[in-house]
């Protein structure tokens, strides 16, 4: 529907949730002021345009559910240095990567300059010089 595609528009360009709570209700508006057949017909419109993305979105939290469930699933505890540091809570630097989608290299220099601060890596040198970080969010 010609008129309806400028609301789908703009929602798709909103940058803000304030944006898109404005373009929700002018469309809600705008649904009001339509006849029964034309506002199924807009809502058969913007449900054929959002499933794909929708659909898109739902795949890449299946993913990240699943690589954080693989993570999380690895069951045990390492004792080092008489502290036990349980698999989930710890993760090594391979697993950190998968789980938040970052590149060893970026971690490793986030380990470096101490973006991760000392306390969160525990280095097993018995395990040749094995690293584990302390499995939270770390942002330069």
């Amino acid at each position: 529907m010609e008129k309806v595609k400028p609301y789908f528009d703009a929602f798709q360009n909103a940058q803000t949730e304030q944006e898109r709570a404005g373009v929700i209700d002018s469309f809600n508006d705008f649904l009001a002021s339509l006849n029964d057949i034309d506002r199924k017909q807009a809502r058969q419109f913007m449900k054929a345009q959002l499933t794909p993305s929708i659909n898109e979105n739902l795949k890449e939290l299946d993913a990240l559910v699943e690589k954080a469930e693989l993570i999380l699933s690895k069951k045990g505890k390492v004792t080092y240095e008489g502290k036990e540091y349980v698999f989930g809570d710890w993760v090594t630097i391979a697993d950190y990567c998968r789980l938040y989608d970052f590149k060893p290299s970026r971690v490793q220099n986030w380990i470096d300059r101490e973006i991760v601060p000392r306390q969160n890596v525990i280095v097993i040198q018995e395990l040749n010089n094995l690293k584990l970080l302390k499995n939270i969010p770390y942002r330069p």
